[in-house]
């Protein structure tokens, strides 16, 4: 087993959050969702460039993130924008993986 310290754990239950969060959106806006959620915990400028050691910066986007989820959990939101750097970037990454 993977040993995390506390606040990559907290990341990681935030990033199963706002999955199971996705799945209780309209079946439409499902895959926007999921995209703006991996761009937010995965691209470099965002979640995904910040290093583990830079408390600071882990715990403002960990609060933002809440905010976030919180603002998802609420009823009135279906439906999400992804840009198109969102869709690019996307692209790039299953095209660098395979």
């Amino acid at each position: 087993m993977v040993r995390r310290s506390g606040l990559q754990g907290d990341v990681l239950k935030l990033y199963r959050s706002y999955l199971r969060c996705v799945r209780t959106k309209p079946p439409e806006a499902q895959a926007k969702f999921r995209l703006y959620t991996q761009y937010l915990f995965r691209h470099p400028t965002k979640g995904g460039g910040i290093s583990k050691r830079d408390f600071t910066t882990v715990e403002y986007m960990l609060r933002q993130g809440h905010k976030t989820l919180e603002m998802w959990e609420t009823g009135g939101v279906n439906d999400c924008r992804v840009t198109q750097k969102m869709r690019d970037w996307s692209q790039a990454e299953r095209l660098g993986r395979n």
